[in-house]
C-alpha cells in the first residue's frame, strides 16, 4: 500500500527483544563458573602421594600419580560438574585469572569413572579410600565474582545490530514485513522520537485531539440537525459527553494494564469492558439512530487507542450497532434481553470472522476472546438499573419513564377521566391514533402515545368550556356558556388550556416531552370557530385582534409532536363530519394536512414528503376503523315484546 521507504536520515537498529534475550542468557551460561583456585593445595597433595608411595605396594604406584595428575591438571573441586558445558574462569587472584573448558575440570564423580575406565573396576575401588584421604579439592565456587563479571559483561552490550545509512532502502513497495524490516521500522520510529521527542508527542497529541474533535462534531452535529438536542437544553449533550469520556477512560485504563498470560495464552482484557452499554443507553434516552451513530463515532475513538483498532471496531463497534437495532422501543424487559442476546452473536460472528480473515486458520485462531465477550454481554444487564440513576441525574426521560406512564391511574388522568370525560375519551382516541401513526413512519410510538395521553390536561380548569364534556345526547337542551362570552373571551379561555396544561405538567413531573407536546399540539393555528365568529361580528376589528385568536406555540420540533398536532386535529374535526363517508374522511384527511403545510406549522419538524403520504394512509385507516358502521337492530315484535 505504501512506495518504497528510504532511510531518512543515519540511524541505529536496534535488537529484537528475544536477541538481547539469548545474549544475556549466553553471559549468564558463560559467567556462572567462576572459581578461587588454590595452588598451594596441589603441592600439598603432591606431598601426600609421596609419602603414601613409600608404604603402598608398587603395583599402585602408577595409578595412583596418574590420578593426581588427571585430577589437577587444571582444577579438581567438590562442586557437581558434570554435564557442564562453556567455559569456566579460574581465579588465582584478583587480578590473576585464566579460562579453561569446563568439560576440563574434575570432580570426584569424574575421577572415578576415568579410574574405572583406565585400571578396572577392581583397582579403582583398591584406591578408593586412599584418594579420598589425600585428594582436596583446590577449586571454589566464587558468587560474588562471577555476578560482578555478569553485572560488567551486560553493561558492555551492544543494544543495536547495525545502522541504517541515511537514503538506504529499509523496505520495498509490496514487500512482505520479516521480523528484521519490522525491526528496522520500530527503530526508525524511535530515532525520529529521539531526535525530536517534544515534537513527536505533540504532534501525535494534536492528531488524537484533531481526531477526536472531528469525532465529536459529527455526533453533535448529527443529533442537532436530528433535532434530538437543542441550543437551550444541555442536559442530552452532558449524558452524551459524559458516556462518551466514562467509556473511553474506563477502556483506556483496561488497555494499559496487563495480566501475565497462562502457558503462553494471551488475555484481551480490552474485550470484557462492556463497550455496548453506552450506545444501548443512548439509544433509550434518544432514539434507535442516536445508539447508531454513537456506537460508530465512540466505536472509532477508543478504536484510536487500541493496539489492534481494525479488531476493536469491528467487534465492538458492529456489535453494539446489531443490538441497537434489535433496541428500537424498551416496552418490555424481554426487548432487553433481546438486544443482549443479539450482541453475543455479533460479537462471536465479528469476532470469528476477523480473526479468520486475519489468521486464514482455523487453527491458529485464539478462542480465549469469545469467554470474555460473552461475560460483557452478561455485562451489558447493568444498562437496565443505571438508567434510573441517569434519568435523576441529567433529569432526563427514558424509554422506561414513558412505560410507566401509560398506566392510566396516573393522578393526571384520573383526574381528567373524573372532572372532562370527554377529554379524557378524546386524549386516548388521539394516543391510538398517533401511536399507529408513529409506528408507520418509523417515529417513537410509545412516546407519541403518551404524549397524546396528556396533550389535553390543561382542560381540568374549565372543562365545561369545551364541547367534548357536554353530554352528546343532551346536547340540544345542553346551556352552552360560551353563549355569554364574547369570541375573545371564549378565544382567551380555550387558548388558556395550552399553558394551563404546562404547568400541570410541571407540576406532576412529567418529561419534557410531554410537556413540549402540550406547547404545540396546537402550534400556532386559529381558534377557528371563534376566529370566524369574530369576523363575522366585528370585521373591522378582526386584523388587530388576530393574535388573541391565535394559539402561542411554539411549532412542533419533532416528529412526535407533529404526528400528536394532525392526530389531535383529526380526531376532534372527523367527528364533527355529518354523513360520515369513507371519500368524506379521506378528502378531510387530505385538506388538515394540506392545511397544516400551507400554514407552515409542520417546517420544523423533520417530515418528509413521504412521510406525510405515508401518515395520510394510516390516519385514513385507523380513522376509518374507529368510525365504522354498525348494523341497525330490528325493533321486537308486538307478540315477542307482549311475552317479554
Amino acid at each position: 500500500m505504501h512506495t518504497d521507504l528510504f532511510a531518512p536520515f543515519e540511524f541505529r537498529v536496534f535488537k529484537s527483544s528475544e536477541d538481547a534475550a539469548q545474549e544475556v542468557d549466553s553471559l549468564i551460561q558463560r559467567y556462572s563458573l567462576v572459581f578461587r583456585k588454590d595452588t598451594s593445595i596441589q603441592v600439598q597433595v603432591q606431598r601426600r602421594i609421596d609419602s603414601l608411595c613409600r608404604v603402598l605396594p608398587t603395583s599402585l604406584h602408577s595409578p595412583l600419580r596418574d590420578a593426581f595428575r588427571y585430577a589437577y591438571r587444571y582444577g579438581y573441586s567438590t562442586l557437581p560438574l558434570t554435564g557442564q558445558r562453556g567455559t569456566a574462569i579460574l581465579r588465582l587472584s584478583p587480578q590473576d585469572e585464566y579460562q579453561v573448558s569446563a568439560e576440563a575440570l574434575v570432580d570426584s564423580v569424574k575421577l572415578w569413572t576415568w579410574l574405572r575406565a583406565q585400571y578396572g573396576e577392581a583397582l579403582a575401588n583398591e584406591l578408593q579410600p586412599y584418594l579420598r584421604s589425600v585428594f582436596q579439592p583446590n577449586l571454589d565456587i566464587d558468587p560474588q565474582a562471577a555476578g560482578e563479571k555478569l553485572r560488567q559483561a551486560t553493561k558492555s552490550l551492544s543494544p543495536y545490530t547495525g545502522t541504517i545509512k541515511k537514503g538506504e532502502l529499509i523496505v520495498r513497495k509490496g514487500e512482505l514485513i520479516s521480523s528484521d524490516i519490522q525491526q528496522k521500522l520500530n527503530s526508525l520510529r524511535t530515532a525520529h522520537e529521539t531526535i525530536h521527542p517534544f515534537q513527536s508527542r505533540l504532534t501525535s497529541f494534536l492528531g488524537l485531539f484533531l481526531l477526536i474533535s472531528i469525532i465529536t462534531f459529527i455526533t453533535l452535529w448529527y443529533l442537532l440537525l436530528a433535532k434530538k438536542i437543542a441550543p437551550h437544553n444541555l442536559r442530552p449533550v452532558a449524558l452524551l459527553f459524559s458516556v462518551y469520556i466514562f467509556i473511553t477512560l474506563i477502556i483506556a485504563g483496561l488497555n494499559h494494564s496487563h495480566i501475565e498470560p497462562v502457558q503462553g495464552i494471551n488475555i484481551p482484557l480490552h474485550h470484557l469492558f462492556p463497550f455496548a452499554i453506552g450506545p444501548i443507553i443512548l439509544a433509550i434516552f434518544f432514539d434507535d439512530r442516536v445508539g447508531f451513530i454513537s456506537a460508530i463515532t465512540l466505536g472509532a475513538q477508543i478504536s484510536l487507542i487500541m493496539e489492534e483498532p481494525v479488531e476493536y471496531f469491528f467487534i465492538h463497534g458492529f456489535s453494539s450497532m446489531l443490538a441497537v437495532f434489535r433496541l428500537r422501543v424498551l416496552q418490555r424487559r424481554s426487548h432487553l434481553y433481546y438486544a443482549l442476546a443479539t450482541l453475543l452473536i455479533g460479537y462471536i460472528l465479528t469476532y470469528s470472522g476477523y480473526h479468520l480473515f486475519r489468521q486464514g486458520y482455523i487453527s491458529l485462531i485464539s478462542w480465549t476472546g469469545i469467554p470474555l465477550l460473552t461475560a460483557n454481554a452478561v455485562l451489558c444487564l447493568l444498562a437496565y438499573p443505571l438508567i434510573y440513576g441517569i434519568e435523576r441525574v441529567f433529569r432526563l426521560s427514558s424509554d422506561i419513564t414513558f412505560l410507566e406512564l401509560l398506566d392510566t391511574n396516573h393522578p393526571l388522568l384520573q383526574e381528567l377521566k373524573r372532572r372532562a370525560p370527554g377529554t379524557y375519551q378524546h386524549s386516548l382516541s388521539v394516543a391510538a391514533l398517533a401511536e399507529a401513526a408513529a409506528e408507520k413512519i418509523g417515529a417513537h410510538p410509545l412516546k407519541a402515545h403518551v404524549m397524546a395521553l396528556f396533550h389535553d390536561v390543561g382542560k381540568l380548569e374549565n372543562p365545561k368550556y369545551f364541547v367534548e364534556n357536554l353530554s352528546t345526547i343532551s346536547l340540544v337542551n345542553a346551556i352552552n356558556p360560551h353563549h355569554n362570552l364574547t369570541p375573545q373571551e371564549s378565544a382567551s379561555i380555550i387558548k388558556a388550556h395550552v399553558p394551563t396544561g404546562v404547568k400541570l405538567a410541571k407540576q406532576a413531573r412529567l418529561p419534557d416531552e410531554v410537556i413540549s407536546g402540550i406547547q404545540t399540539h396546537h402550534g400556532t393555528t386559529y381558534i377557528q370557530y371563534f376566529w370566524e365568529k369574530q369576523k363575522r361580528q366585528c370585521p373591522q376589528e378582526a386584523a388587530a385582534l388576530e393574535v388573541n385568536f391565535r394559539y402561542d406555540g411554539p411549532l412542533p420540533q419533532t416528529k412526535e409532536e407533529a404526528i400528536l398536532m394532525l392526530a389531535d386535529s383529526l380526531e376532534a374535526s372527523t367527528r364533527a363530519i355529518p354523513n360520515l363517508t369513507p371519500e368524506k374522511l379521506r378528502q378531510h384527511i387530505r385538506t388538515i394536512i394540506q392545511q397544516r403545510i400551507a400554514e407552515g406549522q409542520l417546517r420544523e419538524a423533520s417530515l418528509t414528503f413521504a412521510q406525510l403520504s405515508e401518515l395520510e394512509v394510516c390516519f385514513y385507516e385507523q380513522l376509518l376503523s374507529i368510525h365504522h358502521a354498525r348494523i341497525q337492530y330490528p325493533e321486537p315484535s308486538v307478540e315477542v315484546a307482549a311475552k317479554s
